[in-house]
């Protein structure tokens, strides 16, 4: 079911931008990781103008929006030699640093721009990047975090800040920043998961519980990176893990719940197929 939602995720993602909609950039890295899975021509026919004009809507984007952005030119970089993305991911690593500090930004913004810069720390060179990035986290960690409660009653701070805290045991090996990740993942899933949709459900957005898609994608693919780290026996070892934890299952349940869904958001609906990747690479 979720292989298949990812094909007409595809679909629908070039025909919107066959149809001049304007590229994103959770949009363009989806088509990146198909295009290194599949080899396609259309994919890659697809991607080259549309990479040429996020350079053009990536430095002038709305700061809160170029977190994600700095998350497309760091993969796309990987993947190509086009000698103006450095430059390019290096203002926005400027702007995004020019916030920290400062608690001028949402708590979800703040952590994904945190998130963001640790990711550039392969692409943008300067000598204190890893660790102004690590200082900021911790910063704001420490003013949010509550034992037991994690860092926010929203499931979108929740879920990004434990993105940004595995991306940083990633990049500097210290187990405290993952298991913290877990421990926000658990107090999400305790207060915010529903067991009948086998998703998160978002009950501060009014009266009804809600669902919320693209929360739950960013959500499945937290789990995926955590479910990675549980699959090595040396992490296992040497962390102390949520007994119980099976994140790769729940990671599945959420795409499972949302895939009847995922084609019908247009170009909307990469976060899925981004969500599935991480996944996929798990299994």
């Amino acid at each position: 079911m979720i292989r298949g939602a990812v094909e007409e995720v595809t679909v629908a993602v070039l025909d919107a931008l066959a149809r001049g909609e304007a590229p994103t950039s959770a949009a363009l890295r989806f088509l990146l990781r198909a295009y290194a899975a599949t080899g396609r021509d259309d994919i890659r026919d697809a991607i080259e103008p549309a990479v040429a004009r996020a350079l053009e809507l990536a430095p002038s984007a709305p700061l809160d929006e170029q977190p994600r952005w700095l998350f497309l030119l760091v993969e796309a970089a990987a993947m190509s030699g086009d000698d103006r993305l450095p430059p390019a991911a290096a203002v926005l690593v400027l702007h995004l640093r020019s916030t920290w500090g400062r608690d001028q930004q949402p708590l979800d913004v703040a952590a994904t721009g945190v998130d963001a810069c640790l990711r550039a720390t392969r692409l943008v060179s300067s000598a204190d990047l890893t660790q102004s990035a690590i200082d900021e986290l911790e910063r704001i960690v420490g003013a949010a975090y509550q034992p037991g409660y994690g860092v926010s009653e929203k499931l979108t701070d929740q879920i990004a800040v434990a993105s940004a805290l595995v991306t940083a045991h990633q990049g500097t090996g210290r187990l405290p920043y993952s298991m913290l990740a877990e421990e926000l993942v658990q107090a999400a899933r305790r207060t915010m998961w529903d067991d009948e949709r086998g998703a998160f459900v978002d009950r501060k957005t009014g009266p009804a519980a809600q669902q919320p898609f693209a929360l739950n994608c960013e959500a499945a693919a937290v789990l995926s990176r955590l479910a990675a780290l549980h699959r090595s026996a040396e992490y296992r070892e040497a962390a102390v893990i949520a007994p119980g934890a099976d994140y790769d299952d729940d990671a599945a349940r959420i795409l499972h719940a949302l895939a009847a869904d995922a084609p019908g958001h247009g170009l909307a609906g990469a976060v899925y197929g981004l969500a599935a990747a991480e996944l996929q690479s798990v299994l």
